[in-house]
């Protein structure tokens, strides 16, 4: 950069710098980003990015990249991106397996946070607010959002929390309602270890739902109680698993199985529902088949559901779902709603982020963009 580009980039931040120094905190903290990264944007178009030009296993096939981003269109708005989780769409995506399509070349990633630097001039989206969003192109250094996949959030709203709000508590919030079960009444949870496992036993615990957590090792047994699960069992014996899930209830309501697996467990975990109880399939981590008797879904009145977040969001209101985003905002953002975040990573890392995030770790692996 020359000297007298530079200067007048230090020349327009001091200009910036004293406008939002008479601003609320949001915009205080925007400007830390955007001095760094988005001033510099307005003389070089293109940015860092994470492309894949062909399908493939993530570590092999993404590449970082000098890309454009593209023109912002009328119902969108531009955020300069400063945290996005490594979630499995993400791979599904890249190995062209998910629902969307890539199109070459393809910026990755599905879910993030940052601070907004065009509202292209809705003023319903406040220049230098945080804000969470879930939509494509994310692992860059800006993306354009569509306005009704953005949630504004406090100015104080916690980075790491803010990068994987939209997906996982929304799913985790959405099958506690699916459920329908009251506050006194059980739900069972298979992969008990997930991150939707973990949502979905701390918004139980406050609305008073009680919870058998099922899990492949007791290696997270003491994390999962502190978070409010009321009983936590292995899956080593299956053939046992309806006598332990039975003898820990005491003859009280089983309103739904909350259900990531299906195969086997799914099998012997079905004829502990209570009358009326509910199972909810969500994922499929066995290959294996679930069988049931017709007489066990018949006199006990079970229903057997399928569920997907978009979907669900599809049939709720504008208002409705502003309603659950403010209670989600509220309860996730308390301290005492964990959200690990096992470790971070530049995008310039980003071989390493993902062979982190394919190992077991007690947390996300998350980007951290534009925080140099």
């Amino acid at each position: 950069m020359s000297g007298m580009r530079y200067e007048f980039i230090n020349k327009l931040a001091v200009i910036v710098n004293r406008h939002f120094l008479m601003t609320e905190t949001a915009g205080q903290n925007f400007i830390n980003f955007t001095l760094t990264g988005t001033l510099n944007n307005i003389f070089y178009k293109n940015m860092n990015a994470l492309v894949f030009n062909e399908k493939g296993k993530a570590e092999e096939v993404l590449t970082l990249s000098r890309v454009n981003l593209e023109t912002l269109q009328q119902n969108e708005i531009k955020i300069q991106t400063i945290a996005s989780p490594i979630n499995p769409n993400d791979f599904m995506f890249i190995e062209k397996q998910y629902r969307l399509v890539p199109v070459f070349p393809q910026v990755a990633g599905f879910e993030g946070c940052g601070y907004i630097i065009d509202n292209n001039g809705d003023t319903n989206f406040p220049v230098g607010s945080l804000v969470s969003f879930r939509h494509k192109n994310v692992w860059a250094e800006q993306v354009n959002v569509p306005k009704e996949k953005l949630i504004l959030l406090p100015a104080n709203f916690p980075i790491e929390k803010a990068a994987q709000l939209w997906l996982n508590p929304l799913t985790a919030w959405a099958l506690i309602e699916k459920s329908e079960a009251k506050p006194g009444e059980w739900i069972i949870i298979s992969a008990g270890a997930s991150t939707v496992s973990k949502l979905i036993i701390q918004f139980a615990r406050q609305k008073g739902i009680k919870t058998i957590v099922v899990v492949r090792d007791n290696k997270q047994t003491d994390e999962l109680k502190s978070l409010g699960a009321n009983v936590v069992i292995t899956d080593t014996n299956l053939d046992e698993i309806a006598n332990r899930i039975t003898a820990e209830i005491n003859n009280e309501f089983v309103k739904c199985f909350v259900d990531a697996v299906g195969g086997e467990l799914t099998t012997k975990i079905i004829p502990t529902l209570s009358t009326n109880g509910k199972i909810i399939c969500y994922g499929l981590l066995s290959s294996n088949n679930v069988s049931f008797h017709n007489s066990t879904v018949i006199f006990k009145l079970l229903s057997i559901t399928g569920f997907g977040i978009d979907n669900w969001i599809a049939n709720k209101s504008e208002i409705e779902l502003n309603v659950i985003w403010e209670q989600i905002i509220k309860q996730v953002g308390n301290n005492n709603f964990k959200m690990n975040v096992a470790e971070t990573f530049p995008l310039t890392d980003h071989k390493n982020a993902i062979t982190k995030s394919k190992t077991k770790t007690n947390g996300k692996i998350l980007f951290y963009i534009n925080q140099d």
